[in-house]
């Protein structure tokens, strides 16, 4: 892709893509235990420059995965009452590593005070105690759908590039092809 182009795509798309997610307010985690045994689950965060920051308690299953195996996917998606084809609902998703940030460090602090700022009090309760953890999810690769035909990706840090699909939706041939090119999904 060309510059021009490249930079027109991330004017574009970088806002959309923040917006997005600063409207979403938990993130859906998809982690995997010591044995390969998948798990979902969702947890409040909040953005920092270095990654999502969440609070959960080791005694819930996808914190003690994410302490087994420091590999996680989230996605945050579009809630299904405004979707209008949930089909093809709007969702940011990546992959992540996964760290245990130490109690009472600086990360710490500001991981919390960014809790804190988009969750009120109840923050501060759950930091205080001793089976909560405090991850940091660091982004790698991920992927900005938009609907059908409409998915680019995206770097951890939000640059954005065209998705190159190698195979397009195909309709199976039984007798009821589309005739017109009016005609869609």
């Amino acid at each position: 892709m060309s510059e021009v182009k490249q930079e027109r795509l991330q004017n574009r798309l970088g806002p959309e893509i923040k917006e997005f997610r600063e409207a979403c307010q938990t993130l859906q985690l998809a982690t995997v235990d010591a044995n390969g045994k998948p798990n979902v689950s969702y947890a409040p965060f909040a953005l920092l420059d270095d990654g999502y920051y969440v609070l959960i308690s080791q005694i819930a299953k996808h914190a003690r995965n994410l302490l087994e195996n420091p590999q996680v996917s989230l996605m945050m998606i579009e809630d299904e009452s405004a979707s209008k084809v949930l089909y093809a609902r709007k969702r940011l998703t990546f992959e992540a590593d996964v760290s245990v940030v130490e109690r009472k460090s600086d990360r710490w602090h500001q991981g919390i005070a960014a809790l804190q700022t988009r969750f009120g009090e109840i923050v501060e309760g759950l930091s205080g105690l001793e089976d909560f953890s405090l991850f940091r999810l660091a982004p790698t690769q991920g992927l900005f759908v938009k609907g059908f035909g409409q998915a680019f990706q995206v770097s951890g840090d939000d640059l954005v590039d065209f998705v190159h699909l190698q195979e397009g939706h195909r309709r199976v041939k039984d007798g009821s092809e589309i005739e017109s090119a009016e005609e869609k999904l």
